[in-house]
């Protein structure tokens, strides 16, 4: 009871607990190995969206640095478990800690910029140096041929290694990532970062520290994509530097613009359907990516606030004006 209490108390929605385990249900029964794939995938990718949302949807700063700390998370862990021979949950909390010290590192040049498209520079550009460091320092990260050979996770002594184990294991941490997230959207910190993202001056007349909040956004931002990237290195066991390009950092922003900015279910959302949306016109062939790109224009154009904002408002318009209700 202890635990639903404190649950409540996170104004988690009910039906975001339910539905992992249902989805999860829902995929083992439609029994489709690439299917299963997919949504790993899109969850492993909402871990990547959640934390660009809280920089970006709730402090309002443009981050196109995802990439980046993604990439930190993955090599992290990649090369804690092959080289040392460390537990993945060890490699996975230094993973992310190493991912979070760098949003720390970029946090705070990030802060000496006036934002908008000075910040987007600064962010690509860590990106970048980032994957450049992985293509050249060839002793640590074997250069272009990447870490090969990446352990499987384990919990109790069994090891999450087929596909039905890695959906039930993704959707755990990634519920578990949301409550987390909300949480943060919620309290003192989360509600500062809104101050800030509305206007700097009146957030600083208010006695925010705007330095501060900034830089725990992009720290919080940071490992939730490296908690991110350490996942994706076990699932795929072989990671390489051209994975982390400016392509990854720009998907990570449309997942959040097409699940909603600044809703954390939104981000997961999003992710999933960033994650399906190319594999249902595949089969359009040279025309695939163009449909793709079409459609997520006209996400941007017709939902401005995402598919949760816009189901909210669906359902406070037929509230209001159908049933007459306030």
């Amino acid at each position: 009871m202890r635990f639903l209490s404190k649950l409540n108390n996170t104004k988690t929605p009910f039906w975001i607990i339910l539905a992992f385990p249902f989805i999860a249900i829902a995929t083992l029964l439609v029994g489709d190995p690439y299917i299963s794939h997919i949504l790993i995938i899109g969850g492993i990718y909402g871990f990547l969206a959640i934390g660009l949302n809280i920089i970006t949807g709730l402090c309002g700063q443009i981050n196109l640095g995802m990439a980046g700390f993604y990439a930190i998370g993955s090599y992290s862990s990649a090369l804690l478990t092959t080289k040392l021979g460390l537990n993945f949950w060890f490699a996975f909390i230094i993973a992310i800690l190493f991912a979070g010290v760098a949003g720390l590192v970029i946090g705070y040049p990030a802060l000496k910029v006036r934002g908008g498209v000075y910040l987007v520079l600064v962010t690509t550009s860590f990106a970048s140096i980032i994957q450049t460091i992985l293509t050249q320092w060839v002793k640590l990260t074997n250069g272009p041929m990447g870490v090969v050979g990446i352990g499987a996770p384990s919990i109790f002594g069994i090891k999450i290694v087929s596909l039905n184990q890695w959906i039930f294991f993704v959707a755990f941490l990634l519920l578990i990532a949301m409550i987390l997230a909300m949480r943060i959207e919620n309290s003192r910190v989360g509600r500062s970062l809104k101050a800030v993202r509305e206007s700097d001056t009146s957030a600083q007349s208010l006695g925010v520290n705007i330095s501060f909040y900034k830089i725990q956004a992009f720290i919080m931002s940071a490992a939730f994509g490296g908690a991110g990237g350490s996942l994706y290195a076990h699932y795929m066991t072989t990671i390489s530097p051209d994975i982390y390009n400016m392509n990854l950092s720009v998907l990570a922003l449309t997942m959040i613009v097409v699940g909603g900015v600044g809703s954390i279910p939104g981000s997961v959302l999003g992710a999933l359907i960033i994650a399906i949306l190319p594999e249902l016109f595949r089969f359009m062939g040279i025309w695939q990516m163009a449909v793709y790109s079409l459609l997520i224009v006209l996400f941007t154009i017709f939902l401005p606030r995402g598919l949760i904002g816009g189901g909210i408002d669906s359902f406070l318009f037929f509230k209001t004006k159908l049933l007459g209700r306030e």
